[in-house]
């Protein structure tokens, strides 16, 4: 097991942690019943068995910590819990149960929890199984769960076989469940590699647990599996989540993604108002046909989306209602702006609506449908509807598909745990959302591929808000060039605001070989330099510096709206396009283009921020 040094206790994600001292606090037994050494970032469920005696107080536990149940009947005493870890951009998955049954569905319940618990032992900080015990729970779960071991677990079986005893308590119960020998006959088959035979001992052993108990097993392997029938929920209505954008900015590839990594129910809805069908002729001949269509398709989508969110589960719109506020849609006729009107109070409202941004050649290169010029228009159009409507978030979806997905999973999470978890205890400035505020002053994290340091460094104009965001990537964070600890390297990022050249320097020889710089820094006239973004990326370049990048920061350093690179000449000028509103936007994107143009747009920018790797 993986062991911090300072603190000797196992190596796991904060939130894991939080759950062992949530469930330590009680005061009752429990225990982490495998993968103590995937405890970081866990890549399956976390497994816990606990005192039933815990069960009325576990969701309130979970839900202070973080972590959502999601209700799934049918399953016997496993709770699952889930939670996005925003910083470390993973779904955390802990299955909680408070009795040891086996089976597919849990069929084959047994007595063995209480012993489990009452020998458990204390492992470096962790409350785990008696190895006997750990051992034989994986044995019988190849056996009566699996049916058997795939050679994929054969090596697994075998260290699991060497440790478990024909004498122990669990050896006891299961020659007086499955015959006598049977535990023996177990462990002297797979130690001598038998594995057909295996197989053959699971056979036997499952119709004889059954025929020991016959209307036990029979009645919970029906009406587990009757239950199952009813898809996972969660607690309450589950969020509407509403995806609109023009033509090729991604909304269905993003909602496929989110349905496919989300651990949590989701429904896929399609609300296109004005989409082809097979009754398009028939229906363009009818008086008032298109109309017709349009309101079915309203009436349908909504009461598809409406019965899937009672029934407790995420719904992801593909369009929205919202689309007929487009100022495209109507022409201008009365009847058409009515029918508009009537079809937005009858759609659902989305409680999360995800405005997909990107400029009108990159929709066009990604499916080749309408033109730039008006897909440009289109993109323009969307935008300002945006600003119209409460909790839209703009996402760039110029950026790569999986950090698209990234903020898109953290954007719907935030509204299931706002509508499933207490509220966070208020912040000392009252503040409400900052821990979120403090998250997206971290976007800068995206440009390496470091998205959590496990040592990071600092240095400039670090105010205190923006350290207390730092300091949710690593609550060890310290500045550079302090002679803490051993000399030479000793961050593997570090983050730069506004620094001059001597901090860059220090910061230089503090990033270890492979590490990564990054500096957020603005044009400027004092001092001696470097005095512009592309100024710096030649520093960065002058002190060896590998992999570099430089993003223009829009609006400013100050509270970036995104980041641009500067190599992208589609993404700035569609930047450029989006700016023309704002004061005197007119005149800077006409001279952003000249800029453009004679490649010095990173010399013109007003604030950007420059990353690189110094060389492994």
């Amino acid at each position: 097991m993986s062991i911090h040094p300072q603190t000797r206790l196992p190596a796991a994600h904060p939130t894991v942690l939080e759950a062992f001292r949530a469930l330590e606090d009680t005061g009752l037994p429990w225990v982490l019943l495998r993968g103590e050494d995937d405890l970081a970032c866990p890549d399956g469920d976390v497994d816990l068995l606990v005192d039933p005696r815990m069960l009325p107080q576990l969701d309130g536990l979970m839900a202070r910590i973080g972590l959502c149940r999601v209700h799934a009947t049918g399953h016997g005493s496993h709770r699952f819990y889930f939670g996005y870890m925003d910083a470390d951009e993973f779904w955390l998955k802990l299955d909680v149960v408070s009795e040891v049954s086996f089976g597919r569905f849990q069929q084959w319940s047994t007595p063995l929890a209480a012993g489990c618990l009452d020998r458990r032992v204390r492992q470096d900080g962790l409350w785990l199984p008696a190895l006997a015990d750990k051992a034989w729970l994986h044995l019988l779960h190849l056996v009566l769960d699996k049916g058997g071991i795939a050679a994929d677990r054969q090596a697994a079986a075998l260290a699991s076989a060497g440790v478990a005893s024909a004498a122990g308590p669990v050896a006891e119960y299961v020659d007086r469940r499955s015959g006598g020998g049977a535990a023996s006959a177990l462990l002297d088959a797979v130690n001598a590699g038998n594995f057909d035979g295996v197989r053959d001992l699971a056979g036997r052993w499952r119709r004889t647990w059954t025929r020991t108990q016959p209307l036990a097993s029979r009645g919970r392997w029906l009406g587990h599996r009757t239950l199952r029938l009813m898809t996972p929920r969660l607690p309450g209505p589950g969020p509407v989540v509403g995806v609109m954008a023009p033509d090729g900015a991604g909304k269905t590839t993003l909602l496929h993604g989110l349905r496919a990594d989300f651990p949590i129910p989701t429904s896929y809805v399609y609300m296109g108002l004005w989409g082809a069908g097979p009754w398009d002729r028939w229906l363009e001949r009818l008086p008032g046909g298109r109309t017709a269509k349009k309101m079915f398709r309203v009436l349908k989508g909504g009461t598809k989306a409406r019965y899937h969110s009672l029934r407790g589960r995420v719904v992801l719109m593909d369009r929205v209602a919202y689309d007929a506020l487009l100022p495209q849609v109507g022409g201008g006729h009365t009847s058409a702006g009515l029918t508009n009107t009537l079809a937005v109070k009858l759609g659902p409202a989305p409680d999360v609506l995800l405005v997909l941004d990107a400029p009108g050649e990159v929709m066009f290169a990604r499916k080749g449908e309408h033109t730039v010029e008006l897909l440009e228009h289109w993109r323009k159009s969307y935008l300002q509807l945006a600003t119209r409507l409460p909790g839209a978030r703009v996402i760039d979806a110029g950026l790569s598909r999986e950090l698209v997905r990234r903020l898109a999973t953290e954007t719907v999470w935030n509204s299931i745990s706002s509508r499933t978890l207490p509220a966070p205890e208020a912040d000392p400035g009252g503040r409400p959302g900052l821990t979120l505020h403090r998250w997206r002053m971290l976007d800068w994290r995206f440009l390496t591929p470091v998205l959590q340091p496990r040592h990071l460094g600092y240095g400039g104009s670090i105010d205190p808000e923006l350290l207390a965001a730092l300091q949710l990537l690593d609550p060890d964070a310290r500045p550079v060039g302090t002679g803490t600890g051993a000399p030479g390297a000793q961050f593997d990022v570090v983050l730069l605001r506004e620094p001059d050249a001597g901090l860059f320097e220090r910061a230089a020889a503090d990033v270890e070989p492979g590490g990564w710089v990054c500096a957020q820094v603005r044009r400027t006239a004092a001092g001696r330099g470097p005095h512009t973004v592309a100024g710096w990326k030649r520093t960065f370049r002058k002190h060896g510096f590998e992999d570099i990048t430089v993003h223009w920061n829009v609006p400013g350093l100050d509270g970036p709206a995104r980041l641009v690179p500067v190599d992208s000449p589609e993404a700035v000028r569609g930047t450029l396009a989006l700016r023309q509103g704002v004061r005197f936007g007119l005149l800077k994107a006409v001279a952003g283009r000249m800029a453009l143009g004679l490649r010095l747009f990173p010399v013109a920018i007003p604030a950007g921020t420059v990353t690189g790797r110094r060389p492994a």
